[in-house]
């Protein structure tokens, strides 16, 4: 993890001033475009296709992170390119970072982009702009969206005497679930969620939910220690100590859910395609809440975002960005990662409609949409240590080795210090 950490500091202290008129251009005068290694690239690729150039006059040249293809992978291809004074022309990063590169000055925004290129506001979900902004401007624009949902084991259901058809809306609900089909066999665990989702976003989810916040709106104190934060770690540690639980990372999850260990999982809405090869009638649903609480989900998934302050690339990028976003470009994209379309025109019968009602599951991420929120970002140099910190104390708190009030304040107090 510290090389992530230096990667990003590294980026960040290049600052705004590497962006330069020349940046991700080549002496062919060929854009190039950072993105993910796998199914992303895949599907950007397959979207743009062998006719974009002849079409549009703009050349292009895919660049895969390497690695796993996770965000992190792009933030290091970032650092090094920023730190070599040959940053791409634009990139697909993480939704969590998207705030860390605009803070640094390095994003250019998108409304005058939108003005001139033909943009039509009504074909894209309404917090399509609002998820990605920052200081009063659009900064990046949604590609690869996904939103916490609740998958669930309706043959548990039916064997513990639940109802399949009405799975828990909050979770005292989903405590009274996990306890019968504990207590009736029908599971080992009632319910599981993933401690070490990457920047903790299922924590930032969660502590949502309950009323709460992981810094003030101003992004000047942290407040994940507050009293919301503490009861979430309290109500899961407690379904831990009676047995209905148990700390399990992403893949400890997903494996235990599909051996049917588990009968009610959280995660991001493109599990439920890996969920549907399950042996055992498996369900999505709408993320049960907090007793009292607020659906509030911040997106998981990239965004698309510009780095050259060149007005021409600017809107060759921008072309790129639109065939991205466009309803075949968001169907070549979600029709086999199970991820959110952000062009509502892909929903049709023309696109992803008949894909979606062969495949319920997708239905109920489809229906989170209004209640998308930005995601986010520990301001600063030290966020991905800041976030490690977090994880550790949250997995203390759970394992029993803390209680929840002081794991969470020892996380706060050395946070504070790795502050800006």
């Amino acid at each position: 993890m510290t090389s992530i950490v230096s990667r990003r500091a590294l980026l960040l202290a290049a600052g705004a001033a590497a962006v330069t008129t020349a940046c991700g251009r080549d002496t062919s005068g060929t854009l190039r475009f950072l993105v993910p290694s796998g199914v992303r690239a895949q599907a950007a690729g397959a979207a743009l296709g062998k006719d974009f150039t002849r079409r549009t006059g703009v050349s292009f040249e895919i660049q895969l992170s390497g690695g796993g293809g996770n965000w992190s992978d792009v933030d290091g291809r970032l650092a090094t390119a920023f730190a070599a004074g040959t940053p791409p022309t634009m990139a697909l990063v993480g939704a969590n970072a998207v705030l860390t590169y605009a803070a640094a000055g390095l994003l250019q925004p998108l409304e005058p982009l939108m003005s001139e290129g033909g943009f039509r506001p009504d074909d894209y979900i309404k917090p399509f702009r609002r998820v990605n902004r920052y200081d009063g401007h659009t900064v990046a624009a949604l590609y690869s969206l996904g939103t916490m949902v609740f998958s669930y084991n309706a043959d548990a259901f039916r064997k513990a005497g639940l109802d399949p058809d009405r799975p828990p809306t909050t979770w005292s609900e989903m405590r009274s679930a996990a306890a019968d089909l504990v207590g009736r066999r029908a599971a080992r665990y009632g319910a599981l969620h993933s401690y070490n989702a990457d920047s903790n976003w299922t924590f930032e989810n969660f502590i949502g939910w309950a009323g709460g916040s992981l810094m003030d709106t101003r992004r000047r104190r942290i407040t994940f220690a507050d009293r919301p934060g503490v009861d979430v770690l309290t109500y899961w540690r407690g379904l831990i100590t009676d047995k209905l639980s148990t700390p399990t990372t992403t893949l400890e999850m997903d494996d235990a859910f599909l051996r049917g260990d588990a009968a009610m999982v959280f995660g991001p809405s493109t599990k439920p395609v890996r969920y549907a090869e399950a042996s055992f009638d498996c369900r999505t649903a709408m993320v049960p809440i907090p007793d009292g609480g607020t659906r509030r989900l911040p997106p998981g998934g990239g965004s698309l975002v510009i780095f050259t302050k060149d007005k021409r690339e600017q809107r060759a990028a921008w072309q790129i960005i639109q065939a991205l976003i466009s309803a075949p470009g968001q169907t070549e994209l979600c029709t086999n990662t199970g991820e959110i379309p952000v062009n509502v025109r892909a929903t049709g019968a023309r696109y992803l409609g008949p894909v979606i009602k062969e495949q319920p599951y997708r239905r109920p991420a489809l229906d989170s949409v209004p209640d998308l929120a930005q995601r986010f970002q520990f301001p600063g140099l030290r966020a991905v240590q800041i976030n490690d910190l977090l994880q550790q104390n949250i997995y203390a708190a759970l394992t029993g080795a803390k209680e929840p009030r002081q794991a969470l304040n020892d996380a706060a107090r050395r946070a504070e210090s790795l502050l800006p």
